[in-house]
C-alpha cells in the first residue's frame, strides 16, 4: 500500500471518528439488551413486549420489536408499548432527533390512528397534544404539530395551534427514518423545526412556536393509541433512538440509521 493511499485511508477513519462523535454517546443509541434498563424506560403492560430481533430488512443490524394486544392492560391510560432516552429532557436551545420506524407487511389497515413515534411532552397543562407525533391512520402516514405560546396556566387544546403534514401512503416492507432538528424556545415565534422522511425534506418551519412553555421534550418510538385499537394486534419494529446537538448534521444522523444504504449526501434535500 503505498503512502498517499494509506493517508486518504487514515482522513477517512478520522471523518468518519468525527462524525459518529457528533451524536450523542451518553443518551439513547444502541445498546446490549442487558443494558437496554439503563439508557432507555419501557411504557408496556408486558416486558416481552419488546424484543431485541434481526433487521427484518435483511441488514444483519439488531433492531426492536414493539407489539400491543388488544388484550393488553392500559399503561398511562392507553394501551402501548414504547421506549424513550432516559435523562432525556431538553426544555430549550437546538436539538436533534433521529427515529425510524419499519411497517411490517402483517400491518392490517384501520382507521383508527397508531402513533408510532413522537417528541412527547412533561409540560404541566393537561390535554395538550404532544408537540409531534409521527403516526399510521387508515393506510396513510402522517406527522402531527401541536403548539402553544400561552403560559401552561392558559393554554389548553382549543386554543393551541396544529397542523398536519400528510406523508402519503404507508409502504410496508421497509425504514421510515425520520429526522429532526428542533430549536425549542418557549418566546413567541423564536423556535425553528427541520424535518426529513428518508432524506426528503418534508417539513421547515423558522421564527415559528413549536411547542408549549415549560415542555420538556422527550422522544419515544414504539406503538401507541390514542384511542381504541380497532385491531387484535400490532407490530413494528423500530430502531433505537439516535440524539445530536448544535453541530450535528441530517448526515450524520442519517448515517446512523437503517437507512444509511440509501440514503445518502448526493440525495439528501437541504
Amino acid at each position: 500500500m503505498n503512502f498517499n493511499r494509506k493517508l486518504c485511508m487514515a482522513a477517512g477513519l478520522l471523518a468518519v471518528g468525527a462524525a459518529q462523535a457528533q451524536i450523542d454517546t451518553a443518551i439513547g443509541g444502541t445498546v446490549d439488551i442487558s443494558a437496554f434498563n439503563k439508557r432507555y424506560g419501557l411504557s408496556s403492560a408486558n416486558i416481552s413486549n419488546l424484543a431485541y430481533v434481526l433487521d427484518p430488512a435483511g441488514s444483519g443490524r439488531t433492531v426492536l420489536r414493539t407489539t400491543v394486544n388488544s388484550t393488553d392492560a392500559n399503561v398511562g391510560a392507553v394501551k402501548r408499548t414504547d421506549f424513550y432516552p432516559l435523562n432525556e429532557s431538553r426544555t430549550t436551545g437546538l436539538r436533534w432527533y433521529g427515529i425510524s420506524v419499519y411497517i411490517p407487511s402483517s400491518w392490517v389497515s384501520h382507521p383508527n390512528p397508531t402513533v408510532i413515534a413522537q417528541i412527547d411532552t412533561g409540560t404541566t397543562a393537561t390535554n395538550l397534544a404532544a408537540p409531534l407525533s409521527l403516526l399510521v391512520r387508515g393506510n396513510a402516514l402522517e406527522l402531527d404539530l401541536n403548539s402553544n405560546y400561552l403560559a401552561t396556566t392558559s393554554a389548553t387544546a382549543n386554543n393551541s395551534a396544529s397542523e398536519i403534514i400528510k406523508l402519503g401512503p404507508v409502504v410496508t416492507n421497509r425504514w421510515y427514518c425520520l429526522v429532526v432538528r428542533s430549536d425549542w424556545q418557549p418566546t413567541l415565534g423564536a423556535g425553528g423545526l427541520t424535518m426529513w422522511m428518508n432524506g426528503e425534506k418534508v417539513y421547515n418551519a423558522v421564527n415559528s412556536t413549536n411547542s408549549y412553555i415549560g415542555a420538556a421534550h422527550v422522544p419515544r418510538t414504539g406503538l401507541m393509541f390514542p384511542g381504541l385499537m380497532g385491531v387484535t394486534q400490532r407490530t413494528l419494529y423500530t430502531d433505537f433512538i439516535r440524539l445530536g446537538g448544535a453541530t450535528t448534521t441530517a448526515l450524520q444522523m442519517y448515517q446512523a440509521s437503517p437507512c444509511a444504504t440509501f440514503v445518502n449526501g448526493s440525495n439528501i434535500q437541504w
